[in-house]
């Protein structure tokens, strides 16, 4: 049996389908990189039990191993020319301390691992082949890449994860669903157990009732979470996180567009003590007064110490995301508790 897997893939519940085969009934550590040291993490992967017995232990938003890792280019560069003996300024320092930090354990334990430890590694995204870490594991140990799902076979397991319940699904339902979720496996599963909780009892779905009840576009459903945190809920907020991750939206998409409503709410609160709203339209180019009364509202919830210090935060963040000193999901969740709060 292979004590060390790497599962890459674009979909939460069919990953989580993986790691259940492996892990089976056996206790098992969950542990995410987004959150926790990989020090720390080998370091539990290193001991050994007194009594001999199998640890299973899952890393979740193990990105070290795939494409979704953002320095990989820079440190490559890094790495040449420090073979070459050349000199490092100051961020190229830092780009080969985070390459240490992140690389060396992590390659100096698959070369020796503990046989006792199975370690599931997950993360959303490709394997990069680039990565010395990542070849390791597919010459060593076993990568499983999950293909996305045709739309035929996400009818097929609708169905079947409804008819388990005793609920039937006809293809015109399915097709609205699958229409909506963008062919997204996952999102389509939700809105099959979002229909459940609505009838609470088995029966045949009704199409009516699937348009009514199945989420809105992307595109709504971005400008609903955006809009939902600057209004403070956040409930509501980390509600609609779930399934735009589950989308695969880009966190630092997200985290854009709320610096670009910040801004415009701190330049409106401003240009208010001296302009009326004819004028304060005109300047910042909104074209809709609904636009504007939205922006209005946001000044009142908002001291504009606050505004500036939500700029300089989520200027601060972005920095360290692409230094790679915190991941974008975190990143958005601790500025949704931040605003929140």
């Amino acid at each position: 049996m292979d004590n060390i897997y790497l599962i890459t893939g674009n979909s939460y519940y069919l990953m989580e389908e993986e790691i259940n085969k492996i892990v089976g009934d056996n206790i098992c550590s969950t542990f995410d990189l987004n959150t926790t040291e990989l020090s720390d993490i080998l370091e539990e992967a290193n001991y050994f039990s007194l009594f001999d017995e199998k640890k299973y232990m899952v890393v979740k938003s193990a990105d070290i191993f795939t494409t979704n890792y953002k320095t990989r280019g820079k440190a490559k560069k890094v790495l040449e020319k420090v073979n070459k003996n050349q000199d490092l300024d100051e961020e190229e320092q830092e780009i080969l301390e985070e390459y240490n930090k992140k690389f060396k354990p992590i390659e100096e334990y698959l070369n020796n691992s503990n046989p006792n430890t199975v370690i599931i590694f997950s993360s959303y995204g490709k394997p990069d082949k680039g990565k010395e870490i990542t070849n390791i594991i597919k010459t060593k140990y076993k990568n499983i890449e999950i293909a996305d799902l045709k739309p035929d076979e996400i009818k097929k397991r609708i169905t079947e994860f409804l008819k388990k319940d005793k609920y039937t699904i006809d293809d015109k339902c399915l097709t609205h669903i699958l229409k909506v979720c963008k062919n997204n496996y996952d999102l389509s599963l939700n809105e099959a157990k979002k229909l459940e909780l609505y009838y609470n009892k088995p029966t045949k779905i009704n199409i009516d009732d699937v348009i009514a009840i199945t989420s809105s576009s992307l595109e709504d459903n971005n400008f609903k979470f955006v809009d939902t945190i600057m209004s403070r809920n956040i409930k509501e907020s980390f509600k609609i996180y779930d399934d735009l991750m589950i989308q695969k939206v880009a966190p630092i998409m997200i985290l854009s567009m709320l610096a670009k409503e910040i801004r415009n709410t701190l330049i409106i609160k401003r240009l208010m003590k001296n302009y009326n709203k004819q004028e304060i339209m005109e300047m910042m180019e909104i074209k809709y007064p609904f636009q504007y009364d939205k922006y209005v509202n946001y000044t009142y919830q908002f001291k504009e110490k606050q505004l500036e210090d939500y700029l300089l935060y989520l200027c601060d963040n972005d920095y360290r995301i692409k230094r790679g000193k915190i991941g974008d999901k975190l990143a958005l969740q601790l500025f949704i508790m931040k605003i929140c709060e």
